[in-house]
């Protein structure tokens, strides 16, 4: 064989190894990227994951792992073996939000939701991620993301939201959430044809309390008294402070007037027994008054008002009692 023979045989020789060498530098600058890419990422303190859909196995990095408490020998790249770490509560939420995205119903995926660590406490996080890889005919074969820990901006959400929500003194519901929930448990009831209850519940002889004690003792009375009051109900329903010595009472569902008086009986006997304070033992009664929809009221502002009303009936009549509104007391 001459040269003239071997020649095109020695160029597709070249050719197929620069095609290889090509390719080996593709690979790695593919490669790069995408370090350079997750190093990016977990530079700002994100946890990176990369999943593969078809296979159901994803990758986890060690910031994400370490941002759960373990480390890179004790888990698996499983998605069952991930999604086991979130909060149960949160699992359907979040199986949506995959599915939403991965079917196209939503634009993009994103979602906030609690995990599990190692040591059993709790982190929010939110997780984010994108379709990076689809096959001919646009299934989704592969998807990256990041998880961020939000723990504390939903610790700083929550308590901002219990300052707007709920009396800091008695740690109880405020005007406005109770207003919130009267208003709700009021459709519920028209729609469903209920009834339900408003107790509006006043402190005898607190005032003077207050001047012979001190506020100091005020306060602590009143926050007894809210936990007295919390004691006497179901936990479906609303004690709220709406300010000084008044709370209000929401049952919900009343199914007969006799366990409305049954709730009113304990209520007043259980805020008559002594409270200790320091080495005194102090004394306070209280009077109610109480309002059902649809007799005394089809509106929150009605039921309120007869609710107060009859409070004040039940301090003329002697204090330490409970009184249904009437029509009477309108004369």
């Amino acid at each position: 064989m001459n040269f003239s023979q071997t020649f095109p045989l020695n160029i597709a020789l070249i050719i197929m190894l620069l095609s290889l060498i090509a390719v080996g530098f593709y690979y790695i600058k593919l490669r790069n990227s995408e370090e350079l890419w997750k190093f990016a990422l977990e530079g700002a303190g994100d946890g990176v994951w990369d999943w593969d859909i078809s296979k159901d196995k994803a990758h986890f990095s060690d910031r994400y792992k370490e941002m759960l408490g373990f480390s890179n020998e004790e888990v698996d790249s499983s998605i069952k073996e991930w999604n086991n770490r979130v909060h149960p509560d949160d699992a359907a939420s979040l199986a949506e939000a995959v599915s939403d995205y991965l079917s196209g119903k939503a634009e993009k995926y994103m979602h906030e939701h609690r995990v599990i660590c190692k040591d059993r406490s709790i982190k929010w996080v939110m997780s984010r991620g994108m379709i990076v890889k689809r096959d001919k005919h646009g299934k989704p074969l592969r998807m990256v993301g990041t998880h961020t820990d939000i723990t504390a901006r939903k610790l700083l959400e929550t308590r901002l939201e219990n300052l707007a929500h709920f009396d800091a003194l008695a740690n109880v519901p405020n005007r406005t959430l109770f207003n919130d929930r009267l208003k709700l448990a009021l459709s519920y009831a028209k729609r469903e044809k209920k009834m339900l209850a408003v107790m509006f519940i006043d402190l005898d002889l607190f005032k003077e309390i207050n001047d012979l004690y001190g506020h100091e003792t005020g306060d602590i009375v009143l926050k007894k008294v809210s936990r007295q009051l919390v004691s006497c109900v179901r936990e479906s329903d609303t004690v709220a402070r709406m300010g000084g010595d008044e709370f209000v009472i929401l049952l919900p569902i009343v199914d007969d007037i006799e366990d409305v008086k049954l709730v009113a009986s304990k209520i007043v006997e259980v805020v008559a027994q002594p409270i200790k304070v320091a080495k005194t033992h102090l004394h306070v009664t209280c009077s109610i008054g109480i309002a059902i929809y649809p007799q005394h009221g089809k509106d929150e502002k009605l039921l309120v008002i007869n609710a107060d009303m009859a409070m004040y009936q039940a301090k003329k009549s002697g204090k330490n009692q409970a009184k249904f509104f009437e029509e009477a007391m309108l004369n």
